[in-house]
């Protein structure tokens, strides 16, 4: 059965209605889970008040201020999580800091902390989190096989998720195949894609190669202001995405080969040494 991760990140855009918005136009889709994002803002270096940063989807004319405008607050944070919860998914966060990890310990208690692909080298921020035995998945896009083995060996994380950084991805650069190597690798984690390309036919083949979170981000509109809308999957595509998986498991059907009641009336017909 598939695991289907919907990423609302920033794709609220700093409301907490949008985001609730979202939460509801998911019922009904096959979706598992909500993830989200925490950042503690205070931690951001002084230099991001004054670094510039215009452009069509900027939020504010430097990158605090842009960061600052598509944050919900601690207390609406909360409510996005309890109100996912109330409507029947789990909640997944990922957080770049041991604030914003406390915080979702102490206030939030997630179904599962993400440790997202920019904090895969964080070591002091891996081994603090490794001190409290949560569940943990572990995303593994701007890494080679090394930085993997170092940050599976400090955390041991419940799954491991192929992922590649870039926005969208095209297919070359996706590399499904690395799951076999995680799997040589990880044999007692659960293996994932979080993707960032157009389309579902990567989820498909990975699903099918023993992916079993399949995570990908979700928006109400493709074209709406913001970075991650054109890559993200709408509600119709969610809902295509999770027959398709279903699909999958159908066909794959059973591990024995024998006879089935489907081609009896061909062996009738067809078969000579009857």
């Amino acid at each position: 059965m598939p695991y289907i991760i919907a990423e609302i990140g920033q794709n609220h855009n700093g409301s907490l209605q949008t985001a609730k918005d979202m939460v509801d136009s998911l019922i009904g889709t096959g979706v598992r889970a909500i993830k989200t994002a925490k950042r503690d803002i205070n931690s951001f270096p002084e230099s991001s008040k004054t670094t510039e940063y215009k452009g069509e989807n900027s939020f504010a004319d430097n990158y605090f201020d842009h960061r600052c405008a598509l944050e919900l607050s601690n207390d609406e944070f909360i409510e996005l999580a309890h109100y996912s919860k109330n409507k029947g998914f789990d909640f997944i966060s990922s957080f770049t800091d041991i604030a914003s990890f406390d915080f979702l310990v102490k206030k939030v208690k997630p179904t599962a902390y993400k440790i997202a692909s920019s904090r895969v080298k964080d070591y002091k921020l891996l081994r603090y989190v490794r001190e409290f035995n949560a569940p943990i998945i572990l995303s593994t896009g701007m890494s080679d096989l090394r930085d993997v083995l170092i940050a599976f060996d400090i955390l041991q994380p419940d799954a491991v998720m192929q992922c590649t950084s870039s926005y969208p991805n095209k297919y070359d650069a996706i590399n499904l195949n690395v799951l076999k190597l995680y799997r040589a690798k990880f044999p007692l984690a659960d293996l994932g894609l979080s993707g960032h390309h157009l389309g579902i036919l990567p989820d498909i083949l990975a699903y099918n190669m023993g992916a079993k979170l399949i995570e990908r981000h979700y928006t109400l509109n493709k074209l709406s202001k913001g970075t991650d809308h054109e890559l993200s999957l709408n509600r119709d595509e969610f809902i295509e995405l999770h027959e398709r998986l279903l699909d999958v498991d159908i066909i794959q059907g059973v591990e024995t080969k024998n006879v089935l009641s489907c081609e009896l009336p061909a062996i009738k017909k067809l078969r000579s040494d009857l």
